[in-house]
């Protein structure tokens, strides 16, 4: 196994490179490097969210393989006689083996199933194995393609063949898969990136979204921050951000001293739009203000609507529609709910229902692609109606308005974080959307009413915080 000599010369023995690890990667560089070397005081403890996740994967596999049929188990107990256990039974040709582990080297895997194939063969006879992960996800992404070309790279290594293709099986029941050859350059790039992190090599500051997943998210952000990097700047990709770099630019000084025309070498990667945002947006978080970059405008009606979504991506069901609804008479909350799951179908119809009554002439605002995302999919799955296309002809996102039209004096253009920025407080109980599906879970398991009033307070500071941005942007517009 790999290991890492200490300062004081001592030699520090690595933890083997996973499935798991390079999803940490993905997600942010500097997780597995600050679970090897970080201060453990810093790291943020787990939320029940993250906790639910892994709960409902396994109840989700295990409602997979009932219904998938014969299986063989991998039983015993502890990584060497789970990894022994499976060699055994792929030796043994066994069709399909689940809860099994694999390893060659540093490299450690634990396939949902390894499934037999007889359309090459391997050490072990006339046949090989191929891994298969079940997943909630409902496409294959990059993170499942490095877990998956992960187990390849050993299965190659322990049955002599390496698989030409890997599948994930989908929350749909789908079977997704992709050949590993395909994405080979890729996944070893990024396996030699996670070996020099492993190693100590810290990587360059970096604030994503992502980022956010991690429990060391405050440590990612105060090591950006102290390094003025350009990593601070909004929605600008690694390739834009390398591109910068290469060209000198490395701090949020850098930016704001630049000059776009000047900048030597041109790159697809930095556009004039680009460098002009991000010049703008250095001289706002600098300033502490925002600017509008270009003139703008957002649609009249006699009605308003403030629209958002709740859904819990663990049981793939959306459970609750709130409106804002503002006309002559006043201003109003409105929302359809399932309390259970099971009852989609009737939210679904009492929506419809709802959207039918509307009367004259409406826009309904909302913030990012999720709603408009989830009306088709609830369209495809219980049927549409003339009234459902009216009410999307009238939907108007205010996020690309803000994205096109302002630069904010935030590292994230989020509603809570631009909501926070224009003075709009929230109710403190449930902070974000996954500690939302977390009352929500909590409300399903124990009937406490408490949880689901707390979602619904939840779902309503969402459309009403929607209704304070879009007041706020009307009065910044009318002064441009």
């Amino acid at each position: 196994m790999p290991r890492r000599t200490e300062k004081n010369g001592s030699d520090v023995q690595l933890p083997q490179i996973t499935g798991g690890l390079f999803y940490q990667y993905l997600a942010c560089p500097h997780w597995p490097y600050f679970d090897l070397y970080g201060d453990p005081a810093k790291k943020r403890r787990g939320n029940r969210f993250s906790e639910l996740l892994l709960e409902m994967g396994v109840l989700q596999e295990g409602k997979f393989l009932a219904a998938l049929g014969p299986v063989t188990e991998v039983t015993a107990k502890g990584p060497k006689a789970r990894t022994d256990a499976t060699l055994k039974l792929m030796r043994e040709g066994a069709d399909l083996i689940h809860g099994g582990r694999i390893e060659a080297g540093d490299l450690a895997g634990e396939p949902s199933l390894l499934e037999k194939r007889t359309d090459g063969s391997s050490d072990f006879g006339a046949y090989y194995y191929m891994p298969i992960q079940i997943k909630s996800a409902e496409r294959l992404t990059d993170a499942h393609r490095c877990q998956l070309s992960l187990y390849g790279e050993i299965l190659a290594e322990v049955q002599g063949t390496a698989p030409d293709e890997a599948c994930i099986w989908n929350g749909s029941g789908a079977r997704l898969c992709f050949a590993l050859h395909e994405f080979e350059e890729d996944f070893h790039r990024l396996l030699d990136e996670i070996r020099a992190v492993l190693q100590g090599r810290m990587p360059p500051p970096q604030l994503t979204s992502g980022c956010k997943q991690s429990p060391w998210f405050g440590e990612c952000k105060a090591l950006a921050e102290a390094a003025d990097d350009i990593a601070l700047l909004y929605n600008v990709k690694k390739k834009s951000l390398q591109a910068l770099r290469d060209r000198g630019i490395r701090t949020l000084a850098d930016v704001r001293a630049m000059k776009p025309e000047d900048l030597p070498g041109g790159s697809k990667y930095l556009t004039d739009d680009l460098l002009d945002r991000i010049k703008l947006q250095a001289e706002s978080l600098h300033d502490r203000k925002h600017f509008v970059r270009r003139p703008f405008a957002l649609p009249q009606a006699e009605t308003e609507i403030f629209f958002d979504i709740e859904g819990d991506p663990l049981r793939q069901v959306e459970y609750l529609f709130g409106f804002l609804v503002r006309d002559r008479n006043g201003e109003r909350y409105e929302y359809q709910l399932a309390e259970r799951p099971e009852d989609e179908r009737h939210l679904w119809r009492e929506f419809l229902d709802w959207i039918a009554r509307l009367d004259g002439d409406y826009v309904v605002y909302h913030y990012g692609t999720y709603e408009t995302a989830r009306l088709d999919l609830l369209a495809a799955r219980y049927g549409g109606s003339p009234a459902l296309d009216a009410f999307r002809a009238a939907m108007v996102d205010l996020n690309e308005t803000v994205k096109e039209s302002l630069v904010f004096p935030l590292y994230f253009y989020g509603l809570k974080d631009i909501g926070g920025y224009i003075g709009f407080e929230r109710s403190k109980q449930i902070s974000g959307g996954g500690e939302s599906v977390a009352f929500y879970e909590d409300w399903l398991a124990k009937g406490d009413r408490r949880k689901l009033d707390a979602v619904l307070d939840y779902n309503r500071d969402d459309v009403v915080a929607t209704r304070c941005l879009k007041d706020w942007l009307v009065g910044v517009g009318e002064r441009v």
